[in-house]
């Protein structure tokens, strides 16, 4: 705010052409025409010398604290992106958002004609590109052997000679600016004038050029003695840490309004340049983006970002910088421009190698070092499966004897890694007031929570056929399409309201007649619930049917009324329960014919996973059918981990005299009839979706999966489950993710976690680690499953394929 007041306060006493001082009252009065905004992007030390010891191995890393699985932050603490990732990943995401900014500040052609149209000259508002760098001469000539910061280059080169060090030095490939950004400037249009910059020739030439052969730093590292015609950028080089006076020159020239600078050694040249700025062109409004900074440190970095240099400029994100240069929709349509030369350039390679290269089948998915992730603010567990997918960890072997529980994702491999991708403002629902994000540039990246721009998806299209507790009542019937009758197969007792009114059901009518001889059918406990929420919310609850419609009272929503079942299993304790089940359904389209049916060809495969360790979910206090208390009738809160091995003392099976068998044994044969009652219920729901085409493969090949929790209760001898619903987005808590805590069960899961620590019964990091392995890492997982055809605690229920003619 300081330095903004100080440059209003120049503005006033050294107004631009654009403002006029009316000499009378001594009002600032406003030219018809505004004050002309001319762009500059300074990109510095984007050299091969500079960025292999910024990426190194040995490169610190900020937010150690990240790295130890017994650490845990605030609730409202955030960490950075690079935590955890490898040095070359890193190295590629920086450049990345480098790029970002060199196709944003692109020229709006793309091609020059050999006529003089006027259109295809380059436009002066197009930004101006300066790259500078750090360059010195064979033997370090004229660097001072003593210098804080370069000395040493020259004192070992006087040992080993060029050969050997040559870091910076002149004719040698690591002081060149990265070939990919030329290469990605180079197919801008070219202008005439001192615009179009080459790399400013030798040291010998400059010095010719300068008269002197004096190796002045100014004169030295500034001039240009020849130019290329075939850029559309400046070159500026420097043999020390500020930046050549011919910088000011170049802006003067231009006319530049506005500078962004980015680059790398954010703690020495992007500092130098922004204190040259603010020192000789203090009227100019500069900026930094953020993403496009890059340092030793990543910690430091941060600091810097923070304290120093908002000192002198404005820290922008890569999004504002692309909507105030070419525009976000601008910014689109120039990747699909460079994506369709690429796809051009390939047919023409593919059409020239097509008489030598037989044609490969192609693979189901591309293996790369880096995929990038995009946070579009949709919400679900993207950012669970982000913290497992940036924080994997290296096995030595495939082995399951080396899966340890240490806070990171195991079957990582040492080439890959998941970075950051930024995001861009989508569209706006003006209806509901949200706004939507997604990738920068309309981009399709590997992993994000929008759909439409996810190779990987985590939304199952069509997933409301099971997540809407009145369209999962469809599927609950053999012939899919009656109306809701008094008994369903899986269901409890149930009925759709609509508008106020049960449609077409005459039961329903006969249940609420108030007459004697029906009372007890219109007896409950009876629940009301909206279909589109979960987790306890917006379910009310009355003794008698003839209450229902009364507390269904928003003729906008859609309801359900489900009675209680009868005779249910309680605790030892009187208390009512239900089973939670988590699954994990996978949907990937067959990219080859593998599985046919009477000729027709499975078009994709869902395949259903259940997790083997279910939920005990209990109520507060004892049930009673006349107790309508939400502390006696909701049972929300998960209390004990169902364990195989385990038995729960709070069961109560029943247990016959003929029965000669161990607690044990009793409660593992239980389980696993419960665990097989509540698979085959959500087996037969997902295939009947599958069948009725309710959930659909994605166009495009893409591969999709959801995590979704189902709750069953069971009658008081366990020989029948009732789907109570099914949860998508359901609550799962991962302490080791820096998990922001939205509902109160987060909450209270999280108290328990800080008391108790890892002992804490509520942690979900195994089983997310693990469903992450399976969707991301299927050949890996593959490799360590086990003799059941499960991998950690998922056991696969069903494949279900989809056949198409």
């Amino acid at each position: 705010f300081f330095f903004n007041h100080l440059r209003c306060l120049s503005l006033c006493h050294n107004p631009p052409a654009a403002i006029m001082m009316n000499p009378t009252s001594g009002i600032l009065n406003p030219s018809p025409t505004p004050p002309r905004i001319r762009r500059a992007l300074i990109v510095c030390d984007m050299q091969n010398d500079v960025l292999s010891s910024l990426f190194s191995a040995t490169a610190p890393l900020s937010n150690s604290d990240h790295n130890n699985p017994n650490h845990r932050s605030s609730s409202n603490a955030t960490y950075k992106d690079t935590v955890n990732i490898d040095p070359k990943a890193r190295r590629q995401a920086f450049l990345h958002s480098v790029q970002s900014c060199l196709r944003a500040s692109l020229p709006k052609k793309s091609h020059r004609n050999h006529h003089d149209d006027k259109d295809d000259i380059i436009n002066d508002n197009d930004p101006l590109i300066l790259f500078l760098g750090l360059r010195f001469p064979p033997r370090y000539e004229g660097l001072h052997s003593e210098h804080c910061l370069y000395g040493s280059l020259r004192r070992l080169n006087e040992k080993v000679g060029d050969g050997t060090a040559h870091w910076f030095m002149e004719g040698y490939p690591g002081c060149e600016v990265l070939g990919s950004l030329r290469e990605l400037v180079d197919r801008a249009p070219v202008d005439s004038g001192v615009f179009s910059g080459g790399d400013g020739g030798s040291m010998d030439e400059r010095k010719a050029a300068n008269g002197t052969g004096s190796s002045n730093n100014d004169d030295i590292n500034s001039q240009h003695s020849r130019t290329n015609e075939n850029k559309t950028y400046v070159t500026l080089w420097r043999n020390n840490l500020s930046p050549p006076s011919t910088l000011q020159t170049h802006l003067k020239q231009h006319n530049i309004t506005d500078v962004t600078v980015i680059g790398a050694k954010a703690t020495q040249a992007v500092q130098s340049t922004l204190q040259y700025l603010a020192e000789h062109l203090p009227y100019i409004d500069v900026s930094v983006v953020r993403e496009a900074l890059a340092d030793d440190s990543d910690e430091r970095l941060g600091v810097m970002m923070k304290y120093f240099l908002p000192m002198y400029a404005r820290v922008a994100s890569l999004e504002e910088y692309v909507e105030v240069t070419c525009g976000l929709e601008g910014y689109s349509e120039r990747l699909e421009m460079e994506e369709k030369r690429k796809e051009q350039q390939q047919r023409l390679q593919q059409q020239d190698q097509q008489q030598l290269v037989a044609p490969q089948p192609k693979s189901k998915r591309t293996k790369k070092n880096v995929y990038y992730y995009a946070n579009c603010q949709r919400g679900g567990h993207f950012s669970l499966y982000v913290h497992h997918l940036t924080h994997r960890q290296a096995l030595p072997s495939a082995t399951k004897s080396s899966m340890v529980f240490d806070g990171t994702t195991p079957l990582a491999t040492a080439t890959t890694s998941w970075v950051s991708h930024p995001t861009q403002k989508w569209y706006q629902d003006i209806f509901r007031g949200k706004q939507y994000i997604c990738p920068l540039g309309k981009q399709i990246v590997d992993f994000c929570d929008e759909p439409a721009f996810s190779e990987m998806v985590m939304f199952l299209k069509g997933r409301e056929c099971l997540d809407d507790k009145g369209k999962l009542l469809e599927l609950d019937s053999e012939s899919f399409g009656k109306n809701c009758e008094r008994e369903r197969e899986f269901l409890p007792e149930t009925y759709v309201v609509q508008g106020g009114k049960v449609p077409n059901s005459d039961i329903w009518e006969r249940i609420t007649n108030n007459s004697m001889e029906h009372e007890d059918d219109e007896r409950g406990p009876w629940f009301v619930k909206e279909t589109n929420k979960n987790g306890g919310r917006a379910i009310q609850i009355c003794q008698r049917a003839s209450q229902c419609l009364a507390l269904a009272n928003d003729p906008k929503e859609t309801y359900v009324i489900q009675r209680h079942i009868p005779d249910p299993n309680l605790l030892t304790d009187g208390r009512k329960w239900h089973f939670k089940l988590y699954n994990l359904l996978i949907c990937e389209e067959e990219q080859d014919v593998g599985v046919v049916d009477g000729g027709n060809a499975a078009a994709a495969v869902w395949t259903l996973r259940s997790h083997k360790e279910a939920w005990l979910c209990a109520a507060d206090k004892p049930w009673s059918a006349d107790d309508i208390t939400p502390e006696a009738q909701m049972t929300i809160k998960r209390t004990k981990r169902f364990r195989e091995e385990v038995p729960l003392q709070e069961l109560n099976i029943p247990h016959h005299d003929s029965d000669d068998m161990s607690t044990e044994c009793l409660f593992a044969n239980t389980y696993c009839s419960m665990f097989r009652q509540c698979t085959d219920i959500v087996a037969t729901m997902v295939e009947r979706a599958v069948r009725l085409n309710k959930l659909q493969a994605r166009p495009g090949k893409k591969k999709q999966f959801e995590l979704f929790s189902s709750d069953f209760m069971f009658n008081s001898d366990f020989t029948k489950a009732n789907l109570i619903e099914c949860n998508f987005s359901p609550v799962i808590y991962d302490p080791y993710a820096n998990q922001e805590l939205t509902t109160p069960g987060l909450k209270r899961y999280q108290r328990l976690f800080d008391v108790c620590g890892d002992k804490a019964e509520v942690n979900d990091h195994e089983m997310i680690r693990d469903a992450v392995s399976i969707v991301f890492f299927p050949e890996e997982a593959e490799k360590m499953k086990d003799a059941d055809d499960s991998f950690g605690g998922w056991k696969v229920v069903k494949s279900i394929p989809r056949f198409v003619s």
